[in-house]
């Protein structure tokens, strides 16, 4: 029998980043005998990493609400509440009715999706089949519950849910009508991407002052380059003239400023100008870019750039000032999705995620991206949140979110135990940002502690590095 239970944990609207140890215990208590699932029905979820796959399901739709469960052979339970049935993306924590997974005899509350308590959680409904009376999606959830710890107080327990499918689920008319609601009365279309920040990526654009006179770009495009095992970015502006300016950007940089260099030796950082005669070849003897937006993955680029160009060998004696340059390209236009992955080091020490898993989460008036990094091999785990429109640059970190704008890191240096410790202080680097597809590539840094000084022990995590796709 698998008991998806985690023991001790202090109740902070963060527990949803908890993950917990599964153990062995003897099957008790009554099953649950319901509809028995038909040969093309599929109801699974990963709870805490452990797989669940019900054996029997049940569906009721009642006045436009959906009630779903699963169960399988231990008499485990996952049950799924949608308001406003529909072809769309439903947020799961109603306080009235609300998602539960509730554990075989249980003898205490079940773990419910109560954002009060810190719950988070989505379901899609991918196909309504209003003549067969089925349906079919993906959920996904984390479930709190307080239960007394035996001596006057309380503790509280979670579950993360996980990968959750379920397939042509038949269900019964209980009262109402089949007829499907709009999205707009319960939910989000999902061809519109739940996980949408509601920004628009900008089109690709140059400016620049060549010696006080604006530089008029005809076109501007990206190729990559590959130099002996290198990979390098050519980024060229070309004016109606014929003039040009020539950038050569080594794959692998991140957001920040670097120096140009004079001559390009095949996986170096430097820009050419050529004038509208083709006869003034000139690069940058000084100069620098700034990266706002750097993208290895996603392709996008954001600088802004000044240099002085010469003749590196000292044949034509002309000089060239250009000023005020900015530009921006997606050299990967068809770059779309991206693997969740985060590594950092931990005193010292690697941490490299065994499995990420990404939960958007709706609260103050935004929806948060809550990633949680497992690395099983060391029983730890790195959690990070930020709103989802958090556009590319530095941010401080801070320990709780109390107007919606924060951005926190956690901690938990055993996972059994579920000691969280906070960022405090830390910053989180939005390297790039495709909102069109949702993919973030980001660094993060921060010392971590117990805020409440009842754990005197700091960790330092340095050096995290981490890509994600929103769900």
């Amino acid at each position: 029998m698998k008991k998806y239970l985690v023991r001790g944990f202090l109740l902070t609207v963060f527990s949803l980043f908890l993950f917990s140890a599964c153990e062995d215990e003897p099957l008790t208590g009554n099953f649950v005998t319901d509809e028995q699932v038909n040969d093309t029905s599929v109801f699974s979820a990963s709870i805490n990493g452990e797989g669940f796959s019900a054996s029997t399901t049940t569906g009721q739709l009642i006045n436009g609400v959906l009630l779903m469960t699963g169960t399988d052979y231990f008499g485990n339970i996952i049950s799924i509440v949608i308001t406003n049935i529909g072809t769309c993306t439903f947020d799961l924590t109603q306080e009235i009715n609300p998602t539960s997974f509730i554990l075989e005899a249980p003898t205490e509350a079940p773990f419910e999706v109560l954002s009060s308590l810190g719950g988070a959680g989505t379901a899609v409904i991918q196909t309504y089949d209003q003549e067969n009376q089925t349906v079919s999606g993906i959920f996904s959830f984390t479930a709190i519950r307080e239960i007394s710890d035996g001596a006057g107080g309380t503790i509280t327990e979670s579950v993360v849910v996980t990968n959750g499918v379920f397939t042509d689920i038949p269900f019964t008319l209980v009262d109402g009508s089949l007829e499907p609601y709009d999205c707009d009365n319960g939910g989000v279309d999902p061809g519109d991407d739940p996980g949408d920040s509601g920004i628009v990526d900008p089109d690709s654009s140059f400016f620049a002052l060549v010696d006080g006179e604006e530089f008029i770009d005809e076109t501007f495009v990206a190729e990559i380059l590959m130099v002996g095992s290198d990979e390098v970015v050519k980024l060229t502006a070309t004016a109606p003239t014929l003039e040009r300016m020539e950038f050569f950007i080594p794959m692998g940089l991140s957001v920040g400023t670097y120096e140009f260099d004079p001559i390009f030796n095949g996986s170096n950082l430097t820009v050419a100008y050529t004038d509208s005669q083709g006869t003034e070849a000139l690069t940058s003897m000084s100069g620098s870019v700034t990266f706002e937006e750097y993208g290895n993955i996603t392709g996008k680029l954001s600088a802004t750039f000044a240099f002085t160009a010469t003749d590196p060998i000292g044949i034509n004696e002309g000089e060239v000032l250009v000023t005020e340059g900015a530009f921006v390209m997606d050299y990967r236009p068809d770059a779309t999705l991206a693997d969740n992955t985060l590594s950092a080091e931990v005193d010292g020490g690697s941490f490299v995620a065994t499995s990420v898993e990404i939960l958007l989460d709706p609260s103050y008036d935004t929806t948060y991206v809550q990633l949680t990094a497992l690395d099983a091999d060391s029983n730890r785990s790195i959690a990070l949140s930020f709103p989802i429109d958090v556009m590319p640059g530095t941010y401080n970190m801070a320990t709780s979110i109390e107007t919606g704008v924060e951005i926190v890191g956690l901690y938990n240096p055993d996972i059994e135990n579920a000691q969280l410790y906070y960022s405090s202080p830390g910053q989180l680097t939005i390297t790039s940002y495709q909102y069109s597809d949702g993919v973030i590539e980001g660094q993060f840094s921060f010392t971590a502690l117990d805020p409440n000084g009842f754990y005197l022990e700091e960790y330092s995590i340095d050096m995290g590095v981490f890509t994600l796709t929103i769900p």
